[in-house]
């Protein structure tokens, strides 16, 4: 997994390459350490993830949780089917916002 981050004007994207796995989440997970204070919008793009596991799944809700906590939003852009459907049998779809 590769994950790559730009910060601009208050928005923090993180573009991930390949699985979000019990092996990559916590790599992604510490990624994320110290990123999220001073942004007010994540910005995941997913087009090259191809799938994540539930570890990556507590990630996408931890961070998820944090920039609510703060009043921020979390967007998911670029969802493949297959991560779609981890999303929404997690439940994650009823209060995720994502962008195709």
């Amino acid at each position: 997994m590769t994950v790559k981050k730009e910060k601009a004007d208050g928005v923090l994207t993180v573009s991930v390459e390949g699985s979000i796995d019990v092996k990559t989440a916590p790599e992604l997970k510490e990624s994320l350490n110290g990123e999220l204070e001073d942004v007010t919008k994540v910005i995941f793009d997913l087009s090259e993830t191809a799938y994540t596991s539930s570890a990556g799944l507590r990630v996408i809700l931890g961070t998820y949780q944090t920039m609510s906590k703060k009043g921020g939003r979390m967007i998911l852009r670029h969802v493949n089917e297959v991560f779609y459907n981890a999303l929404k049998s997690a439940g994650f779809t009823q209060f995720l916002e994502i962008e195709n």
